[in-house]
């Protein structure tokens, strides 16, 4: 826990689908992937929404948010679907990335920085061991790159949970952590 990983590679080298294998979307064609100590592909599809639900979680390239909600809304989504209480959380998680002010507007009201940092607490709210974010900065300026690996290093040191992030850049400003590349399919340790 609280490890910080960073897997660079060209596009088109599979960093997106090892995300989608790591979280539980995609099943390997070969190899295996442990969660628990469970092997995924081996999981009935009720556990392995269970996994996603309460053990990962996701920040997309797009923050896919739901443009129907609010920002508070988006953010208590994952707490709703696990029927567990929302509102102190999501308090929590508001006030932690500085989303008060605009908890009541939808996400084509902010800016595209503010819709990520929302995304990293919606990906936080359900307590996941891991995040997996997936070109989270790609669509950013310096100053929404920054917000967003800030709110990345505040999931590590207050939340405790694995940063793994995805990028076509071999590092990541503001990102400390192990990097690995991808090439071909084949994963490589670089520092």
């Amino acid at each position: 826990s609280e490890e910080a990983v960073l897997i660079w590679g060209a596009n088109g080298s599979g960093k997106t689908t090892l995300l989608s294998i790591l979280g539980g979307l995609d099943i390997p064609t070969r190899g295996s992937v442990l969660v628990g100590g469970r092997e995924i592909a081996r999981l009935k599809e009720s556990e392995l929404a269970k996994v996603r639900l309460h053990d990962v979680g996701f920040v997309f390239q797009t923050h896919n948010l739901i443009d129907d909600l609010t920002v508070e809304e988006n953010v208590a989504l994952p707490l709703r679907l696990a029927r567990k209480p929302a509102d102190p959380r999501v308090r929590d998680l508001l006030e932690t990335f500085d989303l008060v002010r605009l908890a009541t507007r939808r996400p084509n009201e902010i800016s595209v920085g503010e819709a990520q940092r929302v995304a990293v607490a919606r990906a936080l709210a359900n307590g996941p061991k891991v995040i997996l974010a997936d070109e989270p900065t790609a669509a950013l300026d310096a100053k929404g790159s920054a917000a967003v690996l800030a709110a990345f290093e505040l999931a590590r040191e207050d939340f405790h949970a694995a940063v793994i992030v995805a990028s076509h850049e071999p590092t990541v400003p503001g990102f400390a952590g192990t990097s690995y590349h991808l090439e071909e399919g084949t994963l490589g340790r670089r520092g």
